[in-house]
């Protein structure tokens, strides 16, 4: 079942357009620092240690991703709201704060919606003979 499962993650990730594989690291970084807060709140350190650096991980890519072409301060802007992301994760991660790791997700779900909002406004664009699923071989930013 575990070869099935890491099958179709990959064919998942590798079809996947540059707007869809953003939403699914934001969602790793969500999932990550949910149980990083919760294993806070339960005082399980070890795990919350894990929880918090895969989400931190996932935030890095998410910085590391952002295309300062086509607008250079947006992308600045981004790039800081993601590092105050990752600043949150480690210190709620050193300071044993799960309100800190709070603070991250709150950040992460509400990046999540607006993200979902702009895809739904490109489908219309996309449907002029490309594929909704594929983009324009990798033309669109994540920050456009």
């Amino acid at each position: 079942m575990q070869n099935v499962a890491t099958a179709y993650l990959e064919s998942q990730t590798l079809t996947a357009s540059p707007e869809r594989l953003h939403l699914m690291v934001v969602d790793a970084a969500i999932r990550f620092a949910r149980k990083g807060e919760v294993a806070l709140a339960g005082n399980d350190l070890e795990a919350a240690y894990f929880a918090l650096d895969r989400s931190r991980t996932c935030v890095g890519e998410l910085i590391g991703g952002i295309n300062p072409d086509p607008n250079p301060e947006l992308a600045e802007r981004l790039k800081a709201l993601f590092i105050y992301v990752h600043s949150c994760l480690t210190r709620a991660d050193v300071e044993r704060d799960p309100r800190l790791a709070g603070d991250a997700l709150r950040i992460l779900e509400a990046h999540r919606r607006t993200w979902l909002e702009l895809m739904e406004s490109l489908v219309p664009e996309q449907s002029n003979g490309e594929d909704p699923q594929r983009g324009s071989a990798g033309e669109r930013s994540w920050t456009t």
